[in-house]
């Protein structure tokens, strides 16, 4: 089987689980408030519009290749890490301002606009955005309680669990590095990557196949600690790929507009790397653009030639495949189980020539 089919088949698998989680929860909401089980009910629809499910993918494998059997309780398990990234998302699209998700409606924007009947003299947007906040945290409750329910040997579901969230400390952090990077002075390519780690690839990658071996029981540390020297290059190899297309990316597949990521002013090693090598005219329109509100087609045409001119973009590809070529050697080398190297190799082919 290869990677495409394999992950369709697990996407399928984990979707069952993660609604039959989500009506759980939104049933026994149902009997105290409307509103909260409303605002579930359109989460777990932004959840199940897309996604490939790569972290639930991944603790599925790092479970399997640590030697665990239980496939009705590691889909459980699975199922919580996309709600962890769910969580992750709705606090996401509100610092990013973003509006669509998986082509629909954020969580934030969708409510800010709802009728609330003898509520609707409020501010709009402070509404929806609080209710998203409030929602995330229900969604990271929910993660926890998933991967509590799944009912692996304790020992083994509390040193998982602590990863968890030291994973989750970790990309507050890259968080925090992100958005400082919209108003700092000066930003270097080692600070764009020291934030492509703690944000993307901790959370992406290597924490998914350290808590699945986790929960198998694994307590070997020089395995665990082995995991980071393929997954770290792989995350950073996908973040910097998810920034290009988020530029230069083909909108509906996508599921947000082109023009986000240029209105929100981020900082991304492309954008960094072209700020590097540009022209003082090429400096200028990318201070004028960057950042900017409503902007035109053709200001997103303009600023897209700057980063192909000044060979900003031929960089971040080379950049993005080498950090994958590292990552492919060092997996490689690994000791992992044969269906888990299976499962990660067609990965990293996936993203050699991925669209989406």
């Amino acid at each position: 089987m290869d990677f495409q089919e394999a992950i369709i088949k697990f996407k399928k698998r984990v979707d069952r689980e993660i609604e039959k989680q989500f009506n759980i929860v939104i049933g026994e909401a149902r009997k105290s408030n409307e509103l909260v089980a409303d605002s579930l009910e359109y989460a777990k629809y932004i959840l199940l519009s897309g996604g490939k499910r790569i972290r639930g993918a991944l603790l599925y494998y790092g479970y399997v290749g640590a030697g665990g059997k239980d496939e009705k309780k590691i889909i459980k398990a699975a199922a919580a890490a996309e709600f962890g990234h769910l969580f992750v998302l709705m606090h996401d699209d509100i610092i990013d301002n973003g509006t669509l998700r998986h082509n629909v409606k954020t969580l934030h924007k969708k409510f800010s606009k709802k009728d609330l009947g003898n509520l609707s003299t409020i501010n709009e947007r402070h509404f929806g955005e609080s209710l998203a906040l409030i929602i995330g945290d229900m969604i990271y409750a929910i993660m926890n309680k998933g991967i509590l329910e799944a009912n692996f040997d304790q020992k083994a579901t509390i040193q998982g669990l602590i990863q968890l969230h030291k994973v989750s400390i970790t990309t507050a952090i890259g968080q925090v590095q992100d958005i400082t990077m919209g108003c700092a002075k000066k930003i270097t390519t080692t600070d764009v990557l020291d934030m492509y780690e703690n944000k993307t690839a901790r959370y992406t990658f290597e924490g998914p196949l350290q808590i699945g071996m986790m929960i198998a029981g694994c307590e070997d540390k020089k395995i665990l600690n082995n995991i980071h020297r393929y997954a770290i290059p792989i995350g950073i190899a996908f973040q910097i790929q998810d920034d290009i297309l988020g530029i230069f990316g083909n909108e509906k597949k996508l599921g947000k507009s082109v023009a986000s990521d240029i209105e929100e002013g981020k900082n991304t090693l492309m954008v960094v790397k072209a700020r590097e090598l540009s022209s003082t005219k090429q400096k200028k329109q990318l201070a004028l653009l960057l950042g900017k509100k409503n902007i035109s087609k053709k200001e997103i045409t303009i600023f897209k030639n700057i980063l192909i001119e000044t060979g900003a973009l031929v960089y971040a590809r080379k950049a993005a495949n080498d950090y994958l070529m590292e990552g492919k050697k060092q997996m490689e080398k690994s000791l992992l189980p044969k269906e888990t190297k299976h499962f990660l190799s067609g990965l990293i082919n996936y993203l050699e020539k991925r669209e989406i």
